[in-house]
């Protein structure tokens, strides 16, 4: 269950039991703010593994990046050597790192995103426990009063119907919450589906591979040995 989920289920449950009066606030109250706590520690431990996958994204990069380079100035310098061998396997480990280091940017990218949601959510759970706490005083204090006033009411004339502003100001605090709770999001990576393709597909892609490999050996050779 997300944080926006768990939030939205403990806040719209306990002010129901709260605006019902099934329950005594005095416990309610101290019990949602336990369960809130609980929720900013999750979403806070969400950041921080957020933020190492940042980290290990990013030295992925880097490394694919300087295996790149070495691909690239070694292929020039075994065709310097006359060992064409050596410089076309370096050009087929740069065709590929080429293609892995795009991958590997894209989920640098993700990984980031991930951490911008993961970051707005831990403050959005923490400035709603700071409210809820801010406001737990003076809805016990009205709990109170509405209790007394039913008491009295119900001792001269029965059951009373003059709270109803009372419980309408505890309502509008409900509703305030259940906005902020909307407010809440924990987004999910998506992943793209499938994986193979066609033999057909595949043959073809490793022709364009082997004419682009064939491509830069030559522009290689033309780079080291200049026709006159």
């Amino acid at each position: 269950m997300s944080i926006l989920s768990r939030i939205k289920r403990v806040t719209t449950g306990k002010l129901e039991l709260f605006l019902s009066k099934s329950e005594n606030p005095e416990v309610i109250f101290p019990q949602l703010i336990l369960e809130m706590e609980d929720a900013v520690r999750a979403a806070t431990d969400a950041e921080a593994k957020a933020m190492a996958s940042v980290k290990h994204a990013e030295k992925a990069v880097e490394d694919t990046r300087a295996t790149l380079q070495k691909m690239t100035t070694g292929a020039e310098a075994a065709l310097q050597k006359n060992d064409e061998n050596m410089a076309r396997e370096a050009v087929e480990a740069q065709v590929s790192l080429e293609a892995e280091l795009i991958r590997r940017e894209a989920a640098l990218q993700s990984a980031r995103e991930s951490l911008a949601d993961a970051k707005a959510s831990r403050k959005d759970t923490q400035k709603q426990l700071q409210d809820v706490r801010a406001k737990k005083d003076e809805i016990l204090t009205r709990a109170r009063v509405i209790k007394t006033q039913e008491n009295v009411q119900q001792t001269i004339s029965g059951p009373t119907t003059s709270t109803g502003s009372i419980l309408d100001a505890v309502a509008a605090m409900e509703a305030k919450i259940e906005e902020r709770e909307a407010n809440l999001s924990v987004r999910q990576e998506l992943t793209g589906g499938g994986s193979g393709s066609a033999s057909l597909e595949r043959r073809i892609d490793d022709m364009n591979r082997d004419q682009e490999i064939d491509r830069r050996m030559a522009a290689l050779k033309e780079k080291i040995n200049p026709k006159a």
